[in-house]
């Protein structure tokens, strides 16, 4: 009779009953495959270090229990309470690996950031899915019969086989959340210890790291990377130029493919547009705020595509220097760059600064607050950047984190809720003040010739506001150019996803403005939460006194 029906092992010693799996020899097939996964895990181990230690250690566990799945199974050690664990393990590889492809890990060079699949980690989640068939086949079966030998060994073989060529393919050469080499120089090598070694990544939300890694922009070094053998240069300018430059934009051209295909639409040419006029002027950058906002999915899709493909991202003229940065939101579209912080006592101290933020916002959480404060209203609802409250008292050359100079609201009413709060000191010349929180991320920029009321001393008229509109309007143009002001996104629920020092944040869009007041405050009423896959906004619950709020829950980030 054929091998495929009788076994031929009659001498060989069977497991104790009640134990032993049918059809034995389909586990050399699931040995094989095992070992495969296993060999592919213990060959990522090494640079998955560089990301992560928690990482490492998973690829490093997972490596060895496959091998020894292997070794079992080839010793005849395995029963069908062995297969019941071995399924219910590479089902855990499997969800931990789905999970990092479509949400995130929390840890890691892109925390909460979905990763792309690559051949090497698709092979190995292939070798885990025939683990987990054929495991639940032993454990399934009713009765012990055998199978032929030639099959399952082939299996075993192609799969070991394949685990071979994946991990000496060019595809694991450079595998890494960015296609570092396995042994990194110069750049590379600093890029891991950056990232192995940073303390700042809670100062922004997810959804800030998410769009920043899409779009190529730097937050490792803020646009200035040092120089090394293979970094990319940068001009005087701040903008990195060069192969660097050419690698961002030919990347996503070639690899992420336009999701209109060269088609366009109207809704993406409005954004377009916007995006170019956004610089011009402060009513101009406000109408871009709300053109995102409004745009369906598909446009904001194809618009982020088109930022990164042409180049057009806009972000800070220089570290140090703002000539002709003087109109619209700072002259900045899309997550700011960002320079990592790596000693914890400055992150320690960078987070101390934050939560005296916070604590500063919340003690004023309606505008009738700040009101009686001393702070009277200069700037009406903006989307982008809110309303502002100023205090003349406090407007100095000094920066002082618990006396901000202005307080930002959702609305122009006195029961508008608080977003953020707005720093503004005296300084003459084009070379920003130096002073701000722990940390090379703050940046100030100013708003040059804003129209003001000669009685209210409220603003009316943006910078591109005519002398003769403005005097019409019963104002009067004002210089602007010694005043500095930085933002900080500091309340929960409000955290922008542009970065937490963003001159402008998407989350202020209009539909938030037209429920100022009546949203329960933290920004609950923005129409874009979703967008930016942020955490539902806190509950505002009324104190004993009925006479402010405090808050339930919270988001992710700051």
């Amino acid at each position: 009779m054929s091998e495929t029906l009788v076994d031929q092992d009659h001498d060989a010693p069977l497991p104790a009953p009640g134990r032993a799996p049918a059809e034995p020899h389909l586990g050399w097939a699931l040995a094989g495959l095992s070992a495969g996964a296993g060999v592919i895990h213990i060959a990522m181990t090494p640079i998955h270090a560089g990301a992560a230690w928690q990482e490492a250690l998973g690829f490093a566990a997972s490596g060895w229990f496959q091998l020894v799945t292997a070794g079992a199974v080839l010793a005849n050690r395995a029963g069908k309470r062995f297969y019941q664990l071995v399924a219910l393990a590479n089902l855990a590889f499997l969800g931990a690996w789905i999970y990092s492809r479509t949400i995130g890990l929390p840890f890691g060079e892109n925390p909460n950031v979905a990763e792309s699949i690559g051949a090497i980690d698709a092979v190995c989640a292939a070798l885990e899915v025939g683990v987990v068939l054929i495991a639940f086949r032993l454990i399934m079966s009713p009765e012990r019969r055998s199978v032929g030998r030639l099959a399952p060994a082939m299996c075993a073989v192609a799969a070991l086989g394949l685990a071979t060529v994946v991990i000496t393919s060019p595809d694991a050469a450079n595998h890494s959340h960015n296609g570092a080499a396995a042994e990194p120089t110069g750049i590379d090598a600093l890029r891991i210890a950056v990232d192995k070694d940073r303390c700042d990544r809670s100062f922004n939300i997810p959804g800030y790291y998410k769009e920043a890694k899409y779009l190529g922009v730097d937050t490792r070094w803020g646009d200035n990377p040092p120089a090394v053998a293979g970094a990319p240069a940068a001009s005087a300018d701040g903008h990195t130029h060069g192969a660097a430059a050419a690698t961002t934009a030919s990347s996503t051209t070639t690899t992420e493919p336009d999701p209109f295909e060269g088609r366009g639409s109207p809704g993406l040419d409005k954004l377009v547009s916007d995006t170019g006029l956004a610089a011009t002027s402060e009513g101009a950058a406000a109408v871009l705020i709300t053109s995102l906002s409004k745009a369906t999915q598909e446009d904001y899709d194809a618009w982020l595509w088109w930022l990164r493909s042409s180049g057009s991202l806009s972000h800070e003229h220089a570290s140090t220097s703002a000539a002709g940065d003087g109109s619209g939101h700072g002259g900045h579209v899309g997550p700011q760059p960002w320079v990592a912080m790596t000693d914890q006592k400055l992150c320690d101290k960078t987070e101390a600064e934050l939560q005296l933020a916070r604590q500063t916002a919340m003690a004023y959480p309606t505008a009738r607050d700040a009101k009686d404060a001393g702070y009277r209203l200069v700037t009406g609802y903006v989307p982008g950047i809110a309303a502002h409250w100023i205090k003349g008292e406090l407007i100095d050359d000094t920066f002082e984190i618990d006396k901000p100079e202005m307080i930002l609201y959702d609305g122009d009413g006195l029961d508008a809720h608080v977003v953020g709060l707005s720093y503004y000191q005296w300084h003459a010349g084009d070379n920003k003040p130096t002073q701000g929180f722990t940390g090379d991320n703050d940046h100030a920029h100013r708003h040059i010739g804003l129209c003001s009321s000669k009685t209210t001393g409220q603003i009316i008229g943006d910078s591109t506001t005519s002398e003769a509109d403005c005097v019409a309007r019963g104002g009067s143009k004002a210089d602007g150019s010694m005043g500095w002001m930085s933002h900080a996104w500091v309340v929960e629920g409000c955290e922008s996803p542009w970065g937490v020092f963003s001159a402008a944040s998407p989350v202020l869009d209009d539909d938030l403005g037209k429920v100022s007041g009546t949203d329960g405050g933290h920004c609950a009423g923005s129409g874009v939460r979703d967008r930016y896959d942020m955490d539902d906004a806190p509950k505002a619950t009324p104190e004993p006194d009925g006479d402010a709020t405090k808050t339930t829950g919270g988001t992710a980030g700051n």
